[in-house]
Order: structure tokens, then sequence, then C-alpha cells
């Protein structure tokens, strides 16, 4: 437990029951593209690498609604979302993401970071900052027309590091449980991928 200078406490959590999905996903995200696609670049083949950018807005996940962009490239990607609950929090998550199919229905899995804090015109009885390790798990479908996708996805949230003020803090809660949270976003295409 460690003590802040205004007396709120903050709470470091260990890796716990992550370590191993966590190894297990870093494992899958280090693999090169064309092995999970597959294919195979030899004798003169190309493998000529799309790059997207994408922004939108998204529904529950990170908060209630948010603004989310995605850099994907090939069959990877870095998502960057931007979301509140209420008007008195933020949050914002950093995730990398692994495709696993070309097509219409393009599964995923991602591996991110997810902090959020709490604003109050009283610090000591509302205020708080949080870190979480998150998985989502989902799928991407990109709609007929050009440029258009909705996705959905369930992460799994785990917190790293709670500070809360000494009012908040419950006493027999248990801040380490893995908590699942869907999100549903939708996606335009602000860079087409070339061809």
């Amino acid at each position: 437990m460690l003590r802040s200078p205004c007396g709120s406490k903050g709470y470091f959590l260990g890796r716990g029951d992550l370590r191993i999905p966590l190894l297990l996903l870093s494992t899958a995200m280090f693999v090169p593209s064309d092995s999970l696609y597959g294919q195979s670049v030899c004798c003169g083949q190309s493998h000529e690498k799309k790059t997207e950018l994408r922004a939108g807005i998204s529904l529950g996940g990170i908060g209630k609604l948010g603004i989310t962009l995605e850099l994907r490239r090939d069959n990877r990607s870095i998502n960057f979302d931007l979301a509140t609950f209420t008007q008195n929090d933020l949050g914002m998550a950093v995730t990398l993401r692994q495709y696993f199919r070309d097509g219409t229905l393009q599964p995923f899995v991602g591996l991110g970071l997810w902090g959020a804090t709490q604003f109050s015109n009283d610090p000591e009885i509302t205020s708080g900052t949080s870190f979480l390790a998150r998985i989502p798990l989902g799928v991407d479908w990109h709609l007929p027309g050009p440029d258009h996708s909705i996705g959905t996805n369930l992460a799994l949230n785990r917190a790293l590091y709670v500070k809360k003020s000494p009012g908040l803090i419950a006493s027999n809660g248990n801040p380490r449980r893995i908590v699942p949270l869907p999100q549903f976003s939708y996606h335009y295409g602000l860079k087409k991928p070339p061809t």
C-alpha cells in the first residue's frame, strides 16, 4: 500500500492470474503475420501490407460513450480509445490488436492498458486514479459499401494500480478480480488501403 501526501491510499496489485494469458497473447502478437494467414513470401512473390486509419464512436467498454482511432497495418493494429462514464471522469486505453482472417468478418484478440481518473471539486470524497490491464476478444464486421464497419468485443480487465480516497475504499472489496466489459463500436475508414 502506498500513501500520498494528501492522505489518500494507493494500491499496487500484482500480476496474479493473468500471467499465463498475457504470455500466450504476447507470443501470438509477435508471430510473423504471414504465418497467421498461412501465406508464404518466397520465390519472387510479394506481400504488400495494407495500411488503414479508422475513426469512430464506441459504446461501453472503458466508458458509456467514447471516440476511437485505429491505425491498422495488414492484420495488426493499435487502437486508441477515449471515453467517459459521466462528465466527472475520463478514461484512455491503448490496445494492440491481432486480426486472424481476411474477409468481411474478422475476429481479433488484443492486449492493452487502460488508465482512468475521476475529477471532483472535493478530492477527499470522490477522486481516484486507476490503471488496468485489458484483453479484448472480439470481431470486426466490414459492412457492404466502402469504409464502414462495426465491431464488438468483450474485454477482460484487471486492476494493476488503484488510488482512491479513503472514504471510497470498500472494506471487503476484491480489486484483483477480472471484470469483463462489453464494447460496441462503429468505424469509418479515413485512409483507404493501397491496392
